[in-house]
């Protein structure tokens, strides 16, 4: 038993060696976030390696000391669910969580992270998102909201609701923990959280075509699911 744990702490060791990636798809070469795990006598233990790309994510919508953030896992549908974003003017980025030692274009699961505008009120943020995760029949969520030096986070997974406040600085931490360990799947393996690739992402339109055919997709979408635009400034079509 000592043997095997001695041998475990070797590789966590030399795991911690290992543990920054660029991603090379993304402009900013925003930095890998690595969550490592093993077993040792039935425990699990997990070393967070990098927290760059959900730090900076959160600092970058925190500029105004408040915002709201969804958390949407994607996994089928996206094209759709996207258009009902673009529809509603709600940016968002899209991250990937894969595993180490799987093929770049296997086994990745696709995530939103969904902002709130500036000029949309909390209530209809919500709603918004509310009935685009029961129409696309999303059943795990997560919503982060940020007051000053304060994080909610709020974590609908299979419809069962929790709660938690932790600092702004904490918060990232939280969310691996609380969310997307949710997603891992029962061997336990490495798994890496990234901006996601061309292989995995939504795609812009690059073709009129391509534009008109998202455009009637957003139309429908938010007559069937009555959804709340929001008026922007200096707004072009």
């Amino acid at each position: 038993m000592s043997q095997r744990c001695s041998i475990g702490l070797l590789i966590e060791y030399i795991s911690r060696r290992v543990s920054y990636e660029i991603n090379p798809y993304k402009p900013n070469n925003y930095n890998s976030l690595i969550v490592r795990k093993k077993m040792c006598v039935h425990q699990t233990e997990k070393t967070v390696q990098d927290l760059d790309i959900i730090n900076q994510l959160i600092l970058g919508d925190t500029s105004n000391e408040k915002s709201g953030i969804y958390i949407l896992p994607v996994f089928t549908r996206k094209v759709e669910i996207a258009a009902a974003l673009f529809g509603l003017k709600y940016t968002f980025e899209q991250l990937s969580l894969h595993y180490s030692n799987a093929n770049e274009k296997e086994n990745e699961q696709l995530f939103f992270w969904v902002k709130q505008p500036k000029v949309c009120e909390d209530s209809v943020f919500n709603q918004n998102i509310l009935k685009i995760c029961h129409y696309f029949q999303i059943t795990s969520k997560c919503l982060l909201s940020i007051q000053d030096e304060g994080a909610n986070i709020r974590l609908y997974v299979n419809k069962e609701p929790s709660q938690t406040t932790v600092k702004v600085k904490e918060a990232a931490e939280w969310l691996m923990t609380l969310f997307w360990d949710k997603f891992q799947n029962e061997s336990l393996e490495t798994f890496v959280i990234t901006p996601a690739n061309e292989y995995v992402a939504v795609a812009e339109p690059q073709t009129n075509m391509g534009r008109m055919a998202r455009k009637l997709k957003v139309d429908q979408l938010l007559k069937e699911l009555d959804l709340t635009q929001i008026n922007l400034p200096n707004e072009t079509t």
